[in-house]
């Protein structure tokens, strides 16, 4: 008799018939925390044999699941409760983009660049919490 693989997966539940034709035995009122030992027994059996197809598939992959892809987000800033303005890199090219729900839509094509980290009090940073608070309790007194 052939089985197939599906098959053998059943195999632990008591689903599956047994080879002879008879029909597997039920589990009794009394075996009932077998029964249920036996189903976690089989998905346990089902979640370690799909782990183990997707770690195989990321080692043969080298860790990507997809293509390399020719774009890459540079970084972006909410300018709403769901919208937001992303930078995007393709090639040689840096993309300003608006995103909402719904829609995307162009800003401008700015050349390549490098990005230079900002320094100095006023390069937008938060301004120190410590500093701004005894400033503060400084004028109230």
């Amino acid at each position: 008799m052939k089985t197939c693989p599906a098959l053998l997966l059943l195999l632990p539940t008591g689903i599956v018939l047994a080879a002879d034709g008879a029909a597997a035995p039920a589990a009794s009122p009394s075996g009932g925390a077998a029964a249920v030992i036996q189903m976690l027994g089989a998905l346990a059996l089902v979640l370690a044999v799909l782990f183990a197809v997707l770690w195989l598939l990321r080692r043969i992959s080298g860790g990507r699941l997809t293509g390399p892809a020719p774009i890459r987000s540079i970084g972006g800033i909410a300018v709403g409760s769901r919208e937001r303005v992303l930078l995007l890199e393709i090639g040689e090219h840096w993309l300003v983009v608006g995103v909402a729900p719904g829609s995307v839509n162009g800003i401008a094509t700015l050349p390549r660049a490098e990005l230079k980290p900002e320094t100095g009090a006023g390069a937008g940073a938060a301004p120190d919490f410590a500093a701004l608070l005894a400033r503060l309790k400084g004028a109230r007194s």
